[in-house]
């Protein structure tokens, strides 16, 4: 039986984005025993990095019981200040009880966006097609599983703030192996053998991810303005100093 202390878990991949001055959804799906849970009512509200409400208990939506709020480009004007330290609080109804799930947002220029797709792994390994399970019919899966370890890996080891890389393409290589890896892996796991071809591509993908994670260089916007600092010249990853405590960092522009 469910109660308000029932742990409840929502899908938290990474920080959420905010793109100023555009309309955009955000949504947080909650998970309980394998499945969504079954949600009764959505509440909103978005705190400011100086602790006050930029939406106030905005009523959210809950379609196939996956809450979600609209943000107008209104909403998210063009005066915001740029960067981290924004606060998702969503209150969540779920049978009779009431939940609060928090989330770290920031107010961004763009997006990064991947440029990895299963052409890419068709590419690589032309059988993969044939080989594709029944159940599913695109790869697209373990992409997005290799792109948000790859996002969380770029803040966790302090290389830079992912929606100031301009250069997508810096990514692509680390993200092919990791993706490649995830799908080998789990070709070897179902076939519940303790040696094989899959895990020996499953290994050798992880190696190269690795390589090619110490090679990346990229062009970064450091000073929040949408363009490169130097267009012409690519900078290895590196560590983010901040210069008051993280998660209150954030920019006007």
């Amino acid at each position: 039986m469910a109660s308000s202390g029932t742990p409840y878990s929502p899908q938290i991949k990474t920080i959420e984005l905010l793109e100023r001055g555009r309309q955009q959804t955000t949504e947080l799906p909650v998970y309980r025993d394998g499945g969504l849970a079954t949600i009764a009512a959505v509440s909103y509200t978005l705190y400011k990095p100086d602790e006050t409400k930029l939406v106030d208990g905005g009523t959210g939506t809950f379609s196939g019981n996956v809450p979600q709020y609209v943000h107008s480009a209104g909403n998210l004007t063009n005066d915001l200040n740029l960067g981290e330290g924004y606060l998702q609080e969503w209150t969540i109804t779920i049978g009779s009880s009431s939940y609060i799930f928090r989330r770290m947002a920031a107010v961004v220029r763009r997006r990064l966006y991947p440029v990895v797709s299963d052409v890419d792994l068709f590419a690589t390994y032309k059988q993969l097609s044939a080989l594709m399970p029944s159940s599913i019919t695109s790869y697209q899966d373990y992409i997005d599983e290799a792109w948000y370890t790859i996002l969380q890996r770029i803040r966790t080891e302090g290389a830079g703030i992912e929606y100031l890389v301009l250069s997508p393409e810096a990514l692509r290589a680390s993200h092919l192996n990791l993706s490649l890896y995830y799908i080998f892996r789990d070709f070897h796991s179902s076939l519940g053998q303790s040696s094989g071809r899959y895990l020996d591509l499953a290994t050798e993908h992880h190696a190269q991810y690795q390589n090619e994670w110490k090679l990346i260089n990229w062009v970064y916007d450091d000073s929040h303005t949408g363009f490169a600092d130097d267009p012409n010249k690519r900078i290895a990853k590196q560590p983010v100093i901040f210069l008051n405590k993280p998660g209150s960092y954030y920019r006007r522009y």
